[in-house]
């Protein structure tokens, strides 16, 4: 079989919670799930391709062409955010012009299957993990067999939605590593990295912890064995890759696991920089001064509000106090912090924006970044919110039921654009500061860039009928 995976656009002002300015300009990532399941697909002897139509600029036009040569006999999306968004739009267009199955993975499917599954242009849905139950798909539909005892898909027979759910959790380890190589890994980077090519992986998935605004911490936290990590690492650096950022929700939770990974980095001699995320709780000084020896040069740090009642109330687990003392050891060990903050919690008021942002401005953070709360499946947070409406927002959204195109805002007295003003005051009065103009420099060339390339597309150019930067 010849798989397509297509990274659509997805940008959507309602459900992300970046602001629009830092998706746009300031990153493009590298799609790690669609990269998982082209190894996957090509693991089982099959074909694939993956074009990603966000990094490459690609119109539905463009990609059409790029479709036409490589002659599909199947597509793939990822939908992870539970919402009519433009990769619906991509899916449908996609259908009309070549009548191929269509079919949709992505953290949505693991909430909504069947409202996803309902849409006459998605054939099928994988519920989750991809690594068992794709492979069967795609044997089914080389050669006719039936699908109604796969496990882990959705689909469509005589008019009815057939839910087959996953039966376990997929272990971690089972995963071959990302297709890197099928993508320009040239085109990625954040405004927090440094070196280039630039690219991202995780280690670890799940959380043991419970913020009422994550659903991670739904999902059993499992480890991806230290030989396999820093194989990856290997691998990473074979292929030219100077920096990578590791994605995981709390890469220190296990500190003699890291310590294991870093003395094989440093053992092996692989040269590459690396970013992790990790709880202020969890950091030590000797851990922290042997991951800057084996290449960390950053950690972000969820810290979410400088308001203490509101810390309590989202069970995050941590104080000022706590926060502050990570930070001073983190800088301490030599390494740069980020801190990721978060505007807009239940029960936020006027008061207790004004005292995380100048919480921020005092910490010692090279870096900070301002999310508006974006409410999300699988929370306690949203679980509330379904009871005080008495219905499921997402899956009436994804059924076509409603017009509301924003959740409606309940659990603060705050409105929607009044909490995005805040996020953007937080921004100016963090980054308008002494210290920080040669960032905001630094900011304006990435967009300058960005816009001269969108412009020109000086840096495209087709090659073997798909566009990729030139180098």
């Amino acid at each position: 079989m010849r798989v397509a995976l297509i990274n659509a656009p997805y940008y959507d002002p309602n459900f992300m919670e970046n602001i629009k300015f830092v998706e746009k300009y300031l990153r493009i990532l590298p799609p790690l799930g669609l990269m998982y399941v082209s190894s996957i697909i090509k693991e089982h002897g099959h074909d694939c391709l993956i074009i990603d139509a966000v990094a490459e600029n690609l119109s539905k036009k463009q990609v059409e062409k790029i479709l036409k040569k490589y002659k599909a006999d199947v597509i793939g999306f990822s939908l992870v955010v539970p919402t009519r968004s433009q990769v619906f739009d991509w899916a449908k267009y996609i259908k009309e012009k070549f009548r191929v199955p269509i079919i949709f993975g992505g953290y949505a499917t693991l909430y909504y299957p069947e409202e996803i599954a309902s849409n006459d242009f998605i054939d099928y849905v994988i519920i989750g993990s991809a690594r068992k139950s794709l492979p069967k798909l795609l044997e089914a539909l080389e050669n006719n067999l039936e699908i109604d005892k796969i496990d882990g898909i959705a689909f469509k027979k005589d008019g009815k939605v057939i839910i087959n759910y996953p039966k376990d959790f997929e272990d971690i380890n089972s995963l071959p590593f990302p297709d890197r190589k099928s993508l320009n890994n040239n085109l990625y980077y954040s405004i927090i990295s440094e070196n280039r090519p630039y690219s991202v992986m995780i280690t670890s998935s799940g959380c043991i912890y419970k913020c009422d605004f994550c659903p991670m911490g739904k999902f059993p936290y499992k480890e991806r064995e230290v030989n396999k990590v820093v194989e990856e690492f290997e691998k990473c650096y074979k292929l030219g890759i100077k920096e990578i950022d590791i994605f995981d929700d709390n890469f220190l939770f296990n500190k003699e696991r890291v310590k294991e990974i870093c003395r094989e980095i440093i053992r092996k001699g692989i040269k590459i920089k690396w970013t992790c995320r990790a709880r202020v709780d969890s950091v030590d000084y000797e851990t922290l001064k042997l991951m800057k020896e084996a290449g960390c040069r950053m950690i972000f740090y969820g810290i979410e509000s400088g308001n203490e009642e509101i810390l309590k109330r989202e069970h995050k687990g941590i104080t000022k106090q706590i926060i502050k003392e990570a930070l001073e050891i983190t800088k301490r060990a030599g390494l740069k912090t980020m801190g990721f903050f978060i505007i807009g919690h239940r029960g936020e008021s006027r008061e207790s924006i004004k005292e995380t942002i100048q919480f921020a401005c005092k910490l010692p953070l090279d870096y900070a970044q301002f999310f508006h709360m974006v409410v999300k499946p699988g929370t306690k947070l949203y679980e509330e919110i379904k009871k005080e409406m008495g219905y499921d927002y997402f899956s009436e959204l994804l059924k076509g039921n409603i017009k509301m195109k924003k959740l409606p805002i309940t659990w603060t007295k705050l409105n929607d654009k009044e909490i995005k003003r805040w996020v953007i005051k937080a921004y100016i009065s963090f980054y308008f500061r002494k210290k920080h103009i040669p960032k905001l420099l630094k900011i304006l060339c990435l967009v300058l860039k960005r816009w001269y390339n969108h412009i020109t597309k000086g840096n495209s150019s087709l090659q073997n009928g798909h566009f990729v930067s030139s180098k």
